[in-house]
């Protein structure tokens, strides 16, 4: 039964408001300062735009789709905060686009329209730092992409469609290692469907089919291997991204797993959850509507591998979660299809059709209300400073300014915190690879040999700036973090630097900037501040 009463215009009119609603909100928020991800994605991208390949002047753990993406986008849109995020803006837009079309595949238009809505306002939420160009959002895109020409490939039977959904579901995993749970979904929806459909497709046609869609999976990776190989950077991907990536992931014991998301996901959740309650209700329609008995299990089996993307390492940070709500989108249009078709029935009218609209809109409305502030009224700096405290994101600005004025183009310059950003905003080069301090205070066999490459690489740069991060969050020190590093630092920047700048964080809406001489007389007043180093035989202090 198609329960859908909306006409082709009503419908692209109800998608057009959407849309426009996320220009309006999103267009404020192109100035909110780049946290940490954002700034490594930028960095990495700005020396993709330079010629240089991802791993051989910057390390990370993470596959180099995300850096590609941002190079592209900068490319386009220029390389500022504001270009990054007119980029993400479009991408967010084609994603909400793509889910509509998704849900017309297993639901009526009606749902459909929902479904795009509820990804519209989540997606945009402060709960999962949807102000934010994180990976995730760069996952989200193919990935629903690859789930819409799966169910094409399996009405078609064309090999290059799976192929072509195969691709679109790699280069998930390109952007981010959880992508890969989008293409286990897509194995494990043509295995069921092998077993399930009456179309007559025998096992070795079957066999054919699932080939080229592996076959297309692997052909971003094998694409991106080649590249790197050839690049002469693929033994440190390999290290970064496979044996580092691999202690990562075990630093959460089990045991923790379920406190760390019972108190991220009621982050998450808060703010919107009517809308959260409403996919759960979903969920249970599911399982029970006729209307979904055709495509109930590819729904199912599309949640379970959303949310298994959310649990790699069992960090489940709040951003991490975008990659779950295309399914918890699709559960709010399953919910209000259901109680679409029950309300005409119960009715016995067609009047019955205006409850669901009506109820969805008071969710809505319920969830934006909540973020009025956040989405309509508070500034770019107020929005960092709520969301993440005095992390130094508004004064790297001022810091990369400083720097960018007082150096060559071929000065290198360190950050001894994790702080990527100031090294996109400054457009100087890193003097070490390791842009973030992390991987050298968790507890692995690598730490002590990723700091000695630190110190070997930053001597042996003698950066212009070196950047020193006093902020907590900056290191993350654990209790039996080495702590090799810290032994170095004082003795080296005595020796070699002079100190020609101070950041201190005074409060959310304050923060005291003292250069040079100012510099050197003032008491920090902080936990959080950032000193700023400048080397002695270039520096206004070495003139004897």
């Amino acid at each position: 039964m198609n329960a859908d009463v909306y006409s082709s215009g009503k419908r692209w009119l109800l998608l057009g408001l959407i849309i426009l609603f996320v220009v309006v909100v999103r267009v404020r928020l192109l100035d909110v300062p780049l946290e940490r991800d954002e700034g490594e994605y930028a960095y990495m991208g700005q020396l993709l735009l330079q010629g240089i390949p991802p791993y051989s002047a910057a390390y990370n753990m993470k596959f180099p789709g995300t850096y590609l993406m941002y190079a592209g986008i900068m490319a386009l849109f220029g390389q500022s905060s504001r270009g990054i995020h007119i980029g993400f803006m479009i991408v967010n837009c084609a994603t909400i686009l793509l889910l509509f079309y998704l849900g017309r595949k297993l639901l009526n238009d009606f749902a459909a329209v929902i479904a795009s809505c509820a990804y519209a306002v989540l997606s945009v939420g402060s709960s999962v730092f949807g102000f934010a160009a994180h990976a995730t959002h760069f996952v989200v895109l193919p990935a629903i992409g690859g789930a819409l020409l799966l169910l094409n490939a399996l009405e078609r039977n064309k090999p290059h469609v799976y192929f072509l959904s195969g691709t679109l579901f790699g280069l998930a995993f390109l952007m981010k290692q959880p992508g890969v749970f989008f293409t286990a979904f897509g194995v494990a929806y043509i295995v069921y469907h092998y077993f399930t459909s009456k179309t007559g497709r025998s096992a070795k046609e079957t066999i054919s089919d699932l080939t080229f869609f592996i076959l297309g999976a692997l052909s971003p990776l094998l694409v991106t291997f080649f590249w790197l190989y050839t690049a002469g950077v693929f033994d440190k991907f390999w290290f970064w991204t496979i044996q580092y990536a691999a202690n990562y992931a075990a630093q959460v014991p089990l045991a923790d797993a379920f406190p760390i998301f019972k108190e991220n996901f009621l982050y998450v959740v808060d703010g919107f959850t009517v809308l959260w309650i409403v996919s759960a209700l979903g969920l249970l329609a599911a399982l029970f509507s006729a209307q979904m008995k055709q495509r109930r299990m590819f729904y199912i089996l599309f949640i379970l591998f959303s949310f298994l993307s959310v649990c790699p390492g069992f960090y489940f940070r709040e951003h991490y979660f975008v990659t779950f709500l295309p399914a918890v989108s699709i559960s709010v249009g399953i919910f209000f299809q259901y109680l679409q078709v029950k309300s005409i029935a119960f009715m016995k009218s067609e009047h019955g059709r205006f409850i669901g609209p009506v109820f969805f809109i008071a969710a809505a409305l319920i969830g934006i209300s909540n973020e009025r502030a956040y989405l309509f009224r508070d500034g770019p700096m107020e929005i960092s400073r709520k969301i993440y405290g005095n992390n130094p994101f508004p004064e790297s600005m001022e810091i990369a300014k400083f720097i960018e004025a007082r150096s060559g183009t071929n000065d290198r310059i360190a950050v001894l915190g994790s702080e990527p950003q100031i090294y996109f905003y400054s457009r100087r080069r890193s003097a070490t690879g390791h842009i973030y301090m992390y991987g050298l205070m968790e507890h692995h066999d690598y730490a002590l040999s990723m700091q000695k490459e630190m110190i070997s690489e930053v001597e042996a740069s003698s950066p212009k700036f070196v950047v020193v991060i006093m902020a907590p969050t900056s290191w993350l020190v654990q209790e039996d973090s080495v702590k090799y590093i810290f032994g170095w630092m004082p003795e080296y920047l005595r020796r070699n630097y002079s100190l020609v700048g101070v950041a201190d964080i005074i409060s959310d809406d304050r923060t005291i900037y003292e250069w040079y001489d100012d510099a050197k007389k003032y008491v920090v007043q902080s936990p959080n501040h950032v000193f700023i180093y400048e080397r002695k035989l270039d520096g206004p202090y070495n003139l004897q």
